[in-house]
């Protein structure tokens, strides 16, 4: 049987296509806008993800870097440790091998070190010995210098008393002298000597004794005879010599009390004395002359007229007039 459509169905039909047609129409759009959407947020999300992929691309880039920079620092760290290691290794190298040069050098002053200890005490000891010898004969010497000093001091009484002896004896013959004077007899010289006693050397040679030597003379105004050096060999003799120097085996650093009493020996270097000098120049006019010779012999000389000096209260001030000098 075939069905039999009408009008009203035919509208619903078309309605429903149109409405389906419609709906497709709409849902084809829509899906497009849809996909369109999703597109754009893919397209979002993809851009988002490039830029963070981006950034993190460029922070692991930087990591990357630094991360290369510390390396290279690390390992010029490295080199330079290594350099430095390097460097000490050869110093503690040098610095044993010079350790080791120190200790055979140590061992070889060592071994000199025994060795001269043993010729120290070696010397020591012969030392010990000639200091035991030399103490024996220091103490030999030393008995022979108190005998000798024993000597010496009977010699110097010997010596006092001979000396005593001698004046005594010029006394004797001073006295027979004036004795053979008043009774007329010559000397060998052919000169009478005169009634009083020597003054001065000028005295003795004018009583014709005309050798240098030692002479008895008395002083006006002193208590006792003075033995003094009498030169007859200077410029017509008859000179007192009132200071000696000749090698200095005589101390002249002298005090007061000394200079005014005199020191020495009238045989070797002496000084008269400040006092006799006085007593002298105050007898009559005397001149004074200095003479003055180098160790080369050479000679000079000053003399003065009318030399005097004052008493102690004076300070025993000289006086002198003219003076003549001469190289000789």
């Amino acid at each position: 049987m075939i069905p039999y459509r009408t009008s009203g169905d035919t509208n619903a039909r078309l309605i429903e296509n149109y409405i389906v047609e419609n709906m497709k129409s709409e849902m084809a759009q829509i899906q497009q806008n849809a996909v369109q959407n999703h597109t754009a947020t893919m397209l979002e999300i993809g851009t988002s993800l490039l830029s963070q992929t981006a950034e993190q691309t460029r922070k692991l880039t930087d990591v990357e870097t630094q991360v290369l920079n510390q390396t290279s620092r690390l390992e010029i760290q490295l080199l330079e440790n290594s350099l430095s290691t390097y460097k000490l290794e050869k110093q503690l190298l040098q610095q044993t091998n010079e350790i080791l040069k120190i200790h055979e050098k140590n061992s070889l002053l060592e071994h000199k070190i025994f060795e001269m200890e043993g010729k120290h005490k070696e010397e020591l000891d012969t030392l010990k010995e000639e200091k035991e010898n030399l103490q024996g004969l220091v103490t030999r010497q030393t008995y022979i210098i108190q005998e000798l000093e024993k000597q010496l001091n009977r010699a110097t009484t010997n010596n006092s008393v001979l000396q005593k002896q001698q004046l005594e004896l010029m006394d004797t013959v001073h006295n027979l002298v004036n004795l053979c004077t008043k009774e007329g007899v010559l000397l060998k010289g052919g000169k009478k000597e005169e009634e009083k006693p020597f003054r001065d050397c000028a005295d003795v040679y004018q009583a014709g004794f005309n050798k240098s030597g030692i002479y008895t003379i008395y002083i006006n105004n002193m208590p006792e005879p003075k033995k003094v050096f009498c030169n007859m060999d200077l410029n017509g003799g008859g000179w007192t010599v009132i200071q000696h120097r000749e090698d200095g085996s005589l101390d002249f650093q002298r005090g007061w009390k000394e200079y005014k009493m005199g020191f020495g020996n009238p045989s070797g270097e002496y000084w008269l004395g400040n006092e006799f000098i006085f007593a002298i120049t105050s007898q009559r006019q005397y001149t004074l002359r200095i003479e003055l010779m180098d160790w080369e012999g050479n000679r000079a000389y000053s003399q003065y007229d009318r030399f005097h000096i004052g008493n102690e209260k004076q300070n025993y001030r000289s006086s002198q007039s003219t003076e003549v000098s001469s190289l000789c």
